[in-house]
């Protein structure tokens, strides 16, 4: 008996140790390889990335939100060179985060032009949507990235195609003031007498400045 009580005493005392007393704060998690992994690519820190995958770092690995290490580079560091470096090493360029966004897409709404070049040429998908329906060059159009909204139009993105609200890239742009950016989305075919989810068109939306949305509403 005074055995088994010395036992239970003891294992108490393992399990205690981790845990705080009421009012202390916790003790920091261990910070993970994969962490240190994911936190590299944020900064754009080659050396660490390298280091990290040479110790046995999944290139697939992701953080609670479901972004890997490609996606943060693209979106955090705005690194090129890391972008390069980990789609060689086999890093999925159109694995999306939680909100259903891509490295392209965050590439293409940070007007980072090298990134898209790069992620386009190596396969990722133009017109991908995320959750609320809005793809690469939707997004560039939202960042105003006239040279991005360009290369991807060259390249084959749909200039009409519309969110989850049955908004257009023109509507946004016009009701956001990018005349030059309307007036681009226009010349490339965009089309002013599509309607949104509440019958409004792209020159009704339109905001002061922009004056590409205020001609006639047949293209």
């Amino acid at each position: 008996m005074r055995a088994y009580r010395r036992l239970a005493a003891g294992l108490l005392s393992l399990t205690l140790a981790g845990v705080a007393s009421p009012g202390e704060p916790l003790a920091p998690a261990p910070y993970t390889l994969e962490q240190r992994f994911l936190e590299a690519a944020r900064q754009g820190d080659l050396a660490t990335l390298e280091k990290a995958l040479a110790r046995g770092v999944s290139i697939q690995a992701k953080d609670d939100l479901g972004r890997g290490a490609l996606l943060l580079a693209t979106r955090d560091a705005g690194s090129l060179e890391v972008v390069r470096f980990l789609r060689t090493k086999g890093a999925a360029i159109d694995t999306p985060d939680l909100g259903g966004r891509t490295a392209i897409s965050w590439a293409a709404g940070e007007g980072r032009l090298e990134i898209v070049r790069e992620l386009a040429g190596a396969g990722a998908q133009i017109d991908r949507r995320d959750e609320d329906g809005r793809t690469p060059c939707f997004q560039a159009v939202l960042g105003n990235h006239q040279d991005v909204v360009v290369f991807l139009l060259d390249a084959g993105a749909d200039v009409n195609a519309a969110d989850r609200f049955r908004d257009t890239p023109l509507m946004q742009a016009c009701a956001k003031g990018f005349d030059e950016m309307a007036a681009l989305l226009l010349q490339r075919g965009a089309d002013p007498g599509l309607k949104d989810q509440e019958g409004r068109t792209a020159r009704d939306r339109a905001a002061k400045g922009a004056d590409a949305c205020l001609g006639p509403l047949e293209p």
